[in-house]
């Protein structure tokens, strides 16, 4: 005879089996409507949201597919760089702990903050050094400007950067100077690149041209449909996927697009992340020759594209 502890635990293996078999296929319903919502198209967009891990990545369609002439380029990661400005660097100091004699010795950051703990019961409080400078040299090697070492190095990442005083500079390439590479100073506050083009945010990208030709026009259908950061005339608009190959980077290789978005503050908004460069990998790019267009210094999508 069947307890009714026994018959009752049949029962919810049953309704457990059934709810799991209808979770199934509701999943797989909802897969289905991605799929007819972004055909064979898309992209893997790493997620922004804080709880995320730093690597977990999402797969949603593409925005936008291309038209139908368009010639497949192959699938690309796309990366961020900006103008760095000085003043958005902080700069490490290091504490001076004072001797005997009345100067200073630096020394390692304490693990409490600025604090030193000395004999007995007796503290010093450290004294704050100033950061480590160096100095940015123009191709001629003549000093540019000494800034901190951290501000150099995002100087050396993204290519071009603003200092406090205003002056833009731009990287003129590698240099025999005591510091490599060189850079100059420049008008155009986006910079220039490296077939001389001035630099535009959200249209310009930099590429391996080994892949892609420079001068080429691009069509990227993930960039269609989507708000750019920032107020006119150079954020504030609707994506048409249009962006050219004007500039190139040493740490560009092989099958990725480095858009420049301008500002630090407008990577920030695009990606929705306070570190990584990174936004997106495996993203279909196309030859924008039939659907993209240059005019003077705009560039867009041709009238008969849309």
């Amino acid at each position: 005879m069947t307890s009714p502890t026994s018959a009752w635990r049949t029962i919810t293996d049953l309704l457990g089996g059934l709810v799991d078999r209808v979770d199934r296929l509701l999943g797989r319903v909802a897969l289905g409507a991605l799929a007819l919502l972004g055909g064979c198209q898309s992209a893997e967009v790493i997620a922004p949201t804080a709880p995320a891990p730093a690597e977990q990545v999402v797969t949603i369609p593409a925005d936008a597919a291309a038209p139908d002439a368009a010639t497949p380029l192959g699938s690309f990661n796309i990366t961020f760089y900006y103008v760095i400005g000085e003043d958005e660097v902080v700069a490490r100091k290091k504490p001076v702990v004072p001797s005997a004699s009345g100067s200073g010795t630096i020394v390692a950051a304490p693990a409490n903050d600025n604090q030193l703990v000395g004999d007995g019961d007796d503290t010093l409080t450290a004294a704050i050094a100033p950061p480590d400078l160096v100095t940015v040299f123009a191709g001629g090697c003549e000093p540019i400007a000494e800034v901190s070492r951290e501000f150099a190095s995002q100087l050396d990442l993204q290519g071009t950067g603003k200092l406090r005083d205003g002056r833009v500079l731009n990287i003129e390439g590698a240099c025999h100077c005591e510091r490599s590479p060189c850079f100059k100073v420049i008008e155009n506050q986006w910079g220039t690149s490296g077939n001389g083009h001035p630099l535009q945010p959200f249209r310009t990208v930099a590429v391996d041209p080994k892949v892609i030709k420079v001068g080429t026009l691009l069509h990227v259908p993930l960039l269609e449909g989507r708000m750019m950061p920032g107020r006119e005339p150079w954020g504030g608009f609707v994506h048409d996927g249009c962006v050219v190959a004007d500039d190139t980077g040493g740490g560009i290789d092989g099958n990725q697009l480095d858009l420049f978005v301008g500002r630090k503050a407008y990577f920030l908004g695009l990606s929705g992340s306070g570190g990584s460069h990174a936004w997106a990998r495996h993203v279909p790019v196309y030859d924008g020759a039939g659907i993209c267009e240059r005019k003077g210094r705009k560039i867009g999508r041709k009238n008969a594209a849309i």
